[in-house]
């Protein structure tokens, strides 16, 4: 193996180098992310940009990015220099090829991170939302009841109560004014 190495011209040396270091890192980056450990890779990032300008792992120089950028250039290298192309038109070719895929897997990574959700349910989300008393509420802040409200997306039961002179029945359509606490919502009735 490396008798034929040897035997290959300088420039063919280097783009097989480049080509196979970005693709090895490239596949070890994908199993690891197929095993959960994907954040792990992180740690030899290089941040060119601001302090908290985008999340870890997304710049212009990270590992990810770099590989994927040796990946194309060294790939693209060997094939235009195989074809017989000038040293120009390979240079010109591996530079586009490697940045090219060096872009797309930041936007991708970029694109992925936006649809990251934490899931914590924020009850101030319901606030002005029209609701169904689903168990009778209480004048004056005397007891609790319950309503069926849609909180960032999502049909919830949710403790309730209200400042209203009047009990609010079963199946009546109220609007949330404010919290009372995290979890129980105060409503007043639709007229």
């Amino acid at each position: 193996m490396m008798e034929w190495f040897q035997a290959l011209p300088t420039d063919l040396q280097i783009y097989w180098g480049l080509a196979l270091v970005g693709s090895v890192v490239l596949g070890l980056q994908t199993l690891l992310m197929m095993f959960g450990m994907s954040d792990d890779m992180h740690v030899g990032d290089v941040d060119t940009s601001p302090a908290g300008a985008h999340p870890a792992g997304l710049s212009l120089l990270s590992v990810r990015s770099v590989a994927a950028f040796f990946s194309g250039f060294g790939w693209t290298g060997i094939a235009l220099s195989k074809a017989g192309l000038p040293m120009v038109v390979v240079l010109v070719g591996a530079f586009a090829v490697g940045g090219g895929l060096m872009l797309i897997i930041i936007w991708l990574m970029r694109t992925l991170t936006k649809l990251d959700s934490s899931g914590t349910l924020d009850y101030h989300n319901a606030i002005g939302q029209i609701a169904t008393v689903y168990l009778g509420i209480p004048a004056n802040l005397s007891g609790n009841g319950q309503i069926e409200v849609m909180v960032q997306g999502r049909l919830m039961v949710t403790q309730a109560c209200t400042r209203h002179l009047d009990a609010i029945p079963n199946r009546a359509k109220v609007k949330v004014t404010e919290l009372l606490d995290p979890t129980t919502l105060i409503v007043e009735p639709l007229v």
